[in-house]
């Protein structure tokens, strides 16, 4: 067994600067796997990991990710851009890109440090600046680009960065889901080739609480959109959430709607049959409701 203590440390050092999710577990702690997922992409693997688009719940990781992205570019000497909607959420940012520098056993020689800026000894050459959506900072080269909320940014501020990457850079855009528009939303959408990460807090174990917590106090809707990272608008929706989780259990039978005539309906076609008023009943966890309106009855789906 090694005792050496200095030994041991170059050894750690050696681990977390060949693997960023080693990094992650001495700075933060364990990562989640849609983490794990990120950290260790590569388009010398997956051409598609070129660009990536990570959805995420609130508090799930997201901003420490995008930090533990940045520092594990800047400790291999590239140049970082990290993007975000407003300077405090820029400067939030920042401090999560120090965790990673104070634990760092290698972390290369600073010369300069401000509040949204690192900078190694050009010898080594690695840098990060951390700019609000409002400073498009033109004229820039970067070897990676990571926004925070993309979701939030205006559209024209967000591409405005995409020109700065070099040729063989990488982009990446992390958001909670905001409204059914936008670049963030078009593209998840779309089929251009990127990569798509989701992070849904209701599948990360250490959320578990928080996220009983929020769906006994808050609206549906801002809970699918919070948790269950799913581009809602304002309004009710049609079929709620505990609808469409009782959709994947086969003891419950499919709900098929049929509309039937009203009194006015039957009198303006006399052909159509008047259905005489009925009490709601309840047949296998179904509800089979008539009374001159619409008639929601069930039937088992067709083989």
């Amino acid at each position: 067994m090694i005792h050496d203590k200095h030994f041991l440390s170059d050894l750690q050092g050696l681990t977390v600067s060949l693997d960023p999710v080693e990094r992650f577990r001495l700075a933060i702690g364990e990562p989640d796997p849609w983490q794990i997922d990120l950290l260790r992409s590569d388009p010398a693997r997956d051409e598609t990991d070129r660009m990536i688009l990570a959805l995420c719940g609130r508090q799930s990781g997201k901003s420490t990710t995008a930090g533990g992205l940045g520092y594990d570019d800047f400790s291999k000497g590239k140049t970082v851009i990290l993007n975000a909607p407003s300077l405090r959420q820029s400067t939030e940012l920042f401090r999560r890109i120090l965790d990673y520098k104070n634990t760092d056993p290698f972390c290369p020689p600073i010369v300069r440090q401000t509040q949204t800026e690192l900078e190694a000894h050009p010898r080594h050459g690695g840098r990060i600046i951390v700019l609000p959506a409002t400073d498009q900072a033109r004229g820039m080269t970067a070897d990676t680009i990571i926004a925070d909320e993309a979701c939030f940014l205006d559209d024209d501020a967000l591409t405005a960065f995409f020109p700065m990457r070099k040729e063989t850079g990488r982009i990446f855009l992390l958001s909670t889901p905001n409204l059914r528009q936008g670049y963030f939303y078009e593209t998840r959408q779309s089929a251009k080739r990127v990569r798509r990460i989701t992070a849904r807090s209701i599948d990360i174990p250490r959320r578990a609480a928080q996220v009983a917590f929020d769906k006994a106090t808050m609206s549906e809707a801002t809970f699918r959109r919070e948790h269950l990272c799913e581009f809602i608008g304002a309004g009710t929706p049609l079929i709620s959430w505990e609808s469409l989780e009782a959709s994947s259990n086969k003891e419950v039978r499919a709900l098929c709607l049929t509309l039937s005539t009203t009194r006015m309906g039957a009198s303006r076609c006399p052909a159509a049959p008047i259905p005489p008023p009925q009490a709601p009943t309840s047949t296998a966890g179904c509800v089979t409701t008539s009374a001159w309106t619409s008639v929601a009855t069930t039937r088992p789906l067709s083989s």
